[in-house]
């Protein structure tokens, strides 16, 4: 009897055993959907958090989201729980007015998003049914990497079209397709558009930048159709021309041919000094047979006070040496300490780490007064990052900021490097010391949380010791080796000069949406400037060497060999012309006209481009586009030629009164007066053009103005009208 009952126990164990094999198991449970993973990227690819929506500035229609969902947490609160939880029905989660808006369900300004049973609403649906779970820093994934393919992208008639993919590497090692969840946007519809799927379909010759955006993450990639089919250019060895060509070959466009040496010579003399060069130097310089002419005399203009002066010009642009703010002691002691730093050739990383730890009397030290110009930490954040980062991050001192992926919290993290400086009165009138404090803190505004140092970009805090200046650990980060982005933006400013744009442009506006125009020609010189540990003329004469800065601003029209490059206007075919700064144009007229002007309280024989400040610098200067160092903007000197010069070039009384005074047209007359008056008319016409233009003048020019001259029934006054005729021919107006 036991034996049977063992096996009948037995046989039911087996049985029991089979009947489990061969049942049908149940699945696994599905994970809960990642509010952070799973419903953030359908609310980017909607457009629910982009800047014209609900990611714009305060939100819209009552409800806000942190742009391009960069700020998970900010979100799933102004989801679940702002305007007392209503968004969200927990009881019955298909009634959540989170769902119903975008299905047009219930009146919504944005309109129909979803459709029904689609694949979005069905993301969102689960999370809410799920209990929509918070977003969690333990669990949910970080995207380590969001791959774009293609990278570049060249097609080769109009109506082409590329497919973009994208993949996100995640935390922990895994991978995803994200092309359905990413939202695109063309940089330049005229060349390029782009529909929701990533399908980019080319309209016409250029390329565009086209932005790809996946759950807080930004990649660019780039679409060119060539203006031409090929493009034929100049061997070159030069790597810094290889860069550039490389991108024009790529375009089909032409680079024109080398300028001429009067163009050179006229070109480099004003871009160094700001200063042309005598008649007698340029007829030494066009006559001279020595194929290293040209970089001879960059060396030699590198070596001039004038190139000091015109330099510390540049820098007093950039860091606002104005009495306003400074004092006329502390702006004399600032232009002072910076002319010293050019004259000396101090190394850019060098200077800019002696300005942000600058203390002591505004009055006797120079750099202190960086902290003066920007009175607050939070102005001094702004300042640092617009002039050494080019990065404009103003709009996160209130806010998110509603373009890029800067958040109110990495400003004030930003700022807090400067909480710890101090401004109190000195011995004289208007001085002020700084000074280190040993304490002090800054508060985000919006949560009231102390902020943490931490470098703009970084995500790990930084520990500083108890009472050491935070602005050397900032100084530290900023000109280290491994901050490109500090020489990048050096560098790409020294371009800007001798271009009058920069490879990004403007040159203090760096970001994602606005990609450099060449970034292998901005590495390559960003290379070049780290490896010369910093010597801004080191790359200066690389620049100007450099056959890209000597191309003539010689316009190819495209014919059936040459594609030409008439549409170019950003990747450097040809040298742009550009109009003379301020002070640069008035101190050429007075060079010219042999009258200088007097800038009271200055002493006699001061140029404008040595001026320290900008007040009270005149009317020539002002509506020429001198900026006034208030703001913080590149644009706040202005290149554009507007009606109000050219009425000024005409009519002032100044301008007519260096033609009337100037010692120029006396002394040509005195020179000249033996010789025989038709040759001595085309000699002194002559001497007009190597002073304004740097080259002698056609038959056709002389004769013209000899034949205008012979007219006038006063010599001297017909001269004066050559004069004035030169003046202002926009061969002498521009740089070309």
């Amino acid at each position: 009897m036991k034996r049977l009952h063992a096996t009948l126990l037995s046989a039911s164990a087996a049985l029991l055993a089979a009947l489990a094999f061969a049942s049908p198991q149940k699945p696994a449970p599905k994970p809960k959907l990642s509010f952070t993973n799973d419903v953030l990227p359908v609310l980017t690819k909607l457009g629910c958090n982009q800047g014209n929506c609900h990611g714009q500035q305060g939100g819209k229609g009552g409800f806000a989201l942190s742009l391009r969902a960069w700020d998970p947490a900010f979100d799933f609160e102004n989801i679940v729980r702002a305007a007392s939880g209503r968004r969200i029905a927990a009881s019955d989660p298909t009634r959540s007015l989170f769902l119903l808006k975008p299905l047009g369900l219930v009146p919504h300004a944005g309109g129909k998003l979803l459709t029904p049973y689609s694949e979005a609403h069905l993301i969102i649906q689960r999370w809410l049914a799920e209990g929509h779970p918070a977003p969690d820093e333990k669990t949910d994934l970080s995207i380590t990497e969001l791959t774009v393919t293609p990278e570049d992208a060249l097609v080769r008639k109009p109506g082409d079209s590329v497919a973009i993919s994208v993949r996100a590497t995640y935390s922990d090692g895994t991978q995803r397709d994200v092309t359905r969840w990413s939202r695109f946007s063309s940089q330049n519809d005229a060349v390029a558009s782009v529909d929701d799927t990533g399908k980019v379909r080319v309209r016409g010759p250029g390329e565009s930048a086209i932005l790809v955006a996946y759950s807080g993450e930004v990649k660019v990639t780039r679409v060119a159709l060539p203006y031409a089919p090929l493009s034929l250019h100049p061997e070159a060895t030069n790597p810094l021309d290889l860069t550039v060509l490389g991108k024009l070959d790529k375009l089909g466009l032409t680079p024109s041919p080398r300028c001429t040496d009067s163009e050179f010579l006229r070109r480099v003399s004003l871009d160094l000094t700001a200063t042309l060069p005598t008649p007698s130097q340029t007829r030494q310089f066009l006559d001279s047979p020595d194929p290293q002419k040209r970089s001879k005399l960059i060396d030699k203009l590198l070596e001039t006070d004038a190139y000091v002066d015109l330099r510390t010009l540049k820098l007093c642009d950039l860091l606002r040496v104005n009495g306003q703010f400074l004092s006329d002691e502390g702006a004399d002691t600032y232009y002072r300490w910076i002319r010293q730093q050019v004259a000396q050739n101090t190394p850019f990383d060098k200077f800019t780490f002696a300005l942000l730890t600058g203390k002591g009397s505004t009055f006797h030290t120079g750099p202190a007064n960086y902290c003066r110009v920007a009175q607050t930490p939070e102005d001094l954040t702004e300042a640092t990052a617009s002039t050494f980062l080019g990065t404009r991050i103003g709009c996160a001192r209130c806010h998110n900021h509603p373009f890029e992926r800067w958040k109110q919290s990495d400003y004030y993290n930003f700022a807090a490097f400067f909480a710890r400086y101090g401004r109190k009165g000195g011995p004289e009138f208007g001085e002020e010391q700084v000074y280190v404090k040993r304490d002090g803190e800054i508060a985000n505004p919006r949560n009231k949380a102390t902020a943490k140092m931490r470098f703009l970009g970084e995500k790990v805090p930084v520990a500083g010791e108890p009472f050491a200046d935070r602005r050397e650990t900032l100084a530290t980060w900023l000109t280290g080796k491994d901050n490109r982005q500090f020489a990048r933006v050096a560098a790409n400013r020294l371009w800007s000069d001798f271009f009058g744009r920069g490879i990004v442009e403007p040159v203090d506006d760096f970001r994602l949406s606005n990609p450099p125009s060449n970034p292998k020609a901005l590495e390559y010189l960003t290379d070049q400037l780290l490896a010369s540990r910093f010597d801004l003329k080191a790359v200066t004469r690389l620049i100007l060497n450099s056959e890209t800065y000597q191309r003539s601003s010689q316009i190819l029209t495209p014919t059936p060999l040459l594609p030409g490059n008439v549409r170019d206007d950003r990747y450097f075919a040809r040298a742009y012309p550009r109009r003379l700064g301020a002070e640069t144009l008035l101190d050429v007229v007075g060079q010219v006209t042999g009258k200088r002007d007097r800038f009271y309280p200055y002493p006699d024989g001061i140029r404008a481009t040595q001026l320290r400040e900008s007040r009270n610098s005149g009317y020539f200067l002002e509506i020429f586009g001198r900026p006034k160092r208030e703001i913080l903007c590149s644009c706040e000197r202005s290149p554009q030629p507007n009606l109000s010069q050219s009425l000024h070039l005409v009519n002032s009384g100044s301008i007519n009164d260096k033609l009337a005074n100037g010692t120029t047209l006396k002394k040509l007359l005195t020179d000249f007066e033996p010789w025989a008056k038709p040759v001595r008319d085309a000699r002194i016409v002559e001497e007009l053009y190597y002073l304004t233009l740097c080259r002698p003048p056609s038959k056709a020019e002389s004769e013209k103005l000899v034949a205008h001259i012979q007219k006038q029934k006063e010599r001297k006054q017909g001269f004066e009208d050559a004069l004035w005729a030169l003046l202002n021919a926009e061969e002498f107006l521009f740089q070309k």
